[in-house]
């Protein structure tokens, strides 16, 4: 599967590699890298953190959050990918949310990964 990781946190970043392991992954740690990727690839399964650069609880009209992708992916084929909004930032989650409303909305402490893929791969 051809996964994006929109994410910015070290440690969390690890948990994808390691739970991803056998797919080809692309991370982007700010929302610059996220729209040229979504904008360039397609993907079967995108994950959407809100807060990047090291932010916290951000504005989502601030350039570098996951809001900004979520925009860019509107319109592209990534639209139809499975989109898994993994952000503790509630506000912005839900911002996200509103304009990829096919998405799913799951804080990061509670996402179970590899049951993400699991249920893209049966579809």
């Amino acid at each position: 599967m051809k996964i994006l990781v929109v994410e910015d946190n070290d440690a969390r970043i690890a948990r994808f590699s390691q739970e991803l392991v056998g797919h080809q992954i692309d991370f982007a740690t700010d929302a610059t890298s996220g729209i040229d990727l979504v904008k360039r690839k397609q993907y079967d399964i995108i994950f959407l953190d809100h807060d990047l650069g090291g932010q916290q609880m951000v504005d989502s009209d601030y350039w570098n959050t996951g809001y900004q992708v979520a925009k860019a992916i509107v319109g592209t084929n990534n639209e139809d990918a499975y989109i898994v909004i993994h952000s503790a930032n509630p506000g912005g989650a839900e911002r996200m949310k509103g304009i990829l409303p096919k998405a799913i909305k799951v804080p990061f402490c509670f996402l179970n990964i590899r049951a993400c893929v699991e249920t893209n791969e049966e579809e």
